[in-house]
């Protein structure tokens, strides 16, 4: 039977034992080296904690025009020179002229990939996995070969290697933030919501989130996941989130932790039941399970975010 359960504005509760379980203070601030910053093709506007969260990630890569919107947001070379990315990948047609001699001449590893039939977002999370899993291509890229590439076809060399190296590695988790990935087109905006998807099926390492001006948004695996914040955290800077069928009609099993909880509760788009505008209760915690993969959008007080990250 399905319910909705009013809570109380403050609810504690002893959180069940999950495989799943993501650290909202932590998710900007990661704790270790694994960790990549991806920049697309749109107007950065989290100025306010760019900077840190620039600090915070191991490993800084443009999406082709990404590097033009990176270049943009410092007006000062030398700021600009303090915030140069390891990688630059797409088929370039967006990057500007004067962007990308720039980052050249500050030694910035650029990699050209004309194939039509994955997007610059897609060939750059296969660009990082493989400079997370494979020694041997960090060895290629330091020689002296950017004339013909790095010896990387032109075409989809990038996917080809991924493709051939992919079911070899052993791999451990990655903290992947991505910026502007929720603006500007509309198409471009449908598929970074595909990307989540589609990264949790194949790529599964990647702890992947979106963070824009107003939201941090990710992907509720199917099964048990609980979320943890602290009370701080919660109270200065989430406001209301978002469980969104993005994927097709589901169903959300439980949550415990929501101003409106929900059991055995039929999600759709289509039927036009969907829990939007809901927010965190639980003082500490709030918990989903749900029976397929959903978005997850968290609304936040960007402003405030600075100082717990």
């Amino acid at each position: 039977m399905e319910q909705v359960i009013e809570n109380p504005e403050s609810l504690k509760f002893e959180p069940p034992v999950c495989s799943h379980v993501l650290n909202l203070n932590k998710f900007l601030s990661p704790d270790h080296k694994d960790s990549a910053l991806l920049i697309l093709n749109q107007k950065i506007t989290v100025e306010c904690v760019f900077e840190k969260l620039w600090a915070n990630y191991n490993l800084h890569v443009c999406a082709d025009g990404g590097a033009n919107q990176l270049y943009e947001h410092f007006h000062e070379e030398e700021l600009r020179s303090k915030y140069v990315p390891d990688y630059i990948i797409g088929d370039l047609d967006s990057i500007r002229d004067e962007v990308l001699n720039f980052y050249l001449s500050h030694g910035v590893i650029v990699i050209s990939q004309s194939w039509q039939y994955s997007t610059d977002f897609t060939k750059s999370l296969q660009l990082i996995s493989l400079h997370f899993f494979k020694p041997e291509f960090r060895e290629l890229l330091s020689s002296e070969r950017f004339e013909q590439n790095y010896g990387i076809d032109d075409c989809h060399g990038i996917e080809t290697l991924y493709t051939a190296e992919r079911p070899n590695w052993s791999t451990r988790d990655i903290d992947m933030l991505v910026l502007n990935a929720i603006d500007g087109r509309f198409d471009q905006t449908v598929h970074s919501i595909t990307q989540l998807y589609m990264t949790s099926r194949t790529d599964a390492y990647y702890k992947l989130c979106y963070l824009t001006s107003t939201d941090i948004i990710m992907l509720i695996p199917s099964g048990g996941t609980l979320i943890k914040y602290s009370k701080d955290f919660k109270q200065h800077c989430v406001k209301n989130c978002g469980l969104l069928p993005l994927g097709g009609p589901t169903v959300i099993k439980s949550t415990k932790g929501l101003k409106w909880d929900v059991c055995n509760w039929h999600t759709s788009i289509m039927g036009g039941k969907v829990s939007s505008s809901n927010r965190f209760v639980g003082e500490s915690y709030c918990y989903f399970d749900v029976e397929d993969p959903l978005v997850l959008s968290i609304e936040l007080t960007l402003s405030r975010l600075v100082e717990f990250i």
